[in-house]
């Protein structure tokens, strides 16, 4: 007598296997973005972890996304501030900080009432508008602070140029941590010199992310869940940087920034169009 089929078993195991299988491929895809933060952060390949946002909504809640990403971040700016303390250009931060508190304020608002469907529209939006705005950055740049042999720096911006940059920064920091090029675009032609630069960028990634933690909290981003997510994928940030920190010592980073700038570009298509 045959044994009958037990296609309860048999469907079980169908779809057991896929979801096995979509969880190894999110725990990889965390873990890379996780490194790619802090390979970014060490300085290597310009603005790569721009794609680590989009990158994680692909398979999670942008929500979700926004508030692992906080503490990641922060973690790295806690870390760096100490190896720039006090060397960062004092005008620039405050004129920098508070648009970028009225920016932050502004966007929580946006993310209050905002659907998930609609904010992931935004965010890739603003991905694409970055990916091209750090492609043609050099030649950007290039114009802003040509070539001079002055020491003063070449544009001396007023004060309300700093404010309406930080307003920008803070909205775009706080929908989609993607504050970078805003401030990178201000500080850069003011010629402040490579550790200044990089002692500034810092201090103001430190504040911004900092204020929005309260906002966050508020908007309900945070979890425990999160929280335990983060502090699992705190060791990946730590080997990035040291990964970082050799890549700059021995590989040109143009051709590699070139290729992520490119899935960056293609990953905020996706979310704007197709998620």
């Amino acid at each position: 007598m045959t044994k009958p089929t037990n296609f309860a078993i048999i469907n079980r195991t169908i779809t057991v296997e896929p979801i096995r299988r979509n969880l190894i491929y999110e725990i990889i895809i965390l873990c890379f973005g996780a490194w790619l933060t802090g390979v970014s952060k060490a300085g290597f390949g310009g603005g790569i972890g721009m794609i680590v946002v989009p990158l994680f909504a692909q398979f999670r809640p942008i929500r979700y996304v926004l508030g692992l990403m906080l503490p990641l971040l922060y973690s790295t700016d806690v870390f760096s501030l100490a190896h720039y303390w006090k060397q960062w250009h004092r005008q620039s931060i405050w004129r920098l900080i508070p648009g970028a508190i009225v920016g932050i304020a502004f966007a929580s608002f946006i993310l209050k009432d905002i659907s998930d469907e609609h904010l992931k529209k935004v965010i890739g939006g603003i991905v694409c508008l970055f990916a091209i705005l750090e492609f043609f950055r050099p030649r950007i740049m290039q114009r802003l602070n040509p070539d001079s042999t002055d020491e003063e720096p070449v544009i001396r911006f007023k004060t309300w140029h700093g404010v309406l940059a930080g307003i920008l920064a803070g909205i775009f920091s706080a929908l989609a941590h993607m504050a970078g090029p805003i401030i990178v675009m201000y500080l850069l032609p003011q010629r402040l010199g490579n550790r200044t630069f990089v002692a500034t960028t810092t201090v103001l990634y430190f504040f911004i992310n900092l204020v929005k933690f309260p906002f966050y909290y508020q908007l309900g981003l945070f979890s425990s869940e999160i929280i335990i997510e983060a502090l699992v994928l705190l060791p990946f940030i730590g080997l990035g940087v040291q990964v970082g920190v050799h890549l700059n010592k021995r590989f040109s980073e143009r051709i590699f920034s070139r290729i992520v700038l490119i899935m960056l570009f293609a990953t905020g298509i996706h979310l704007l169009f197709f998620s």
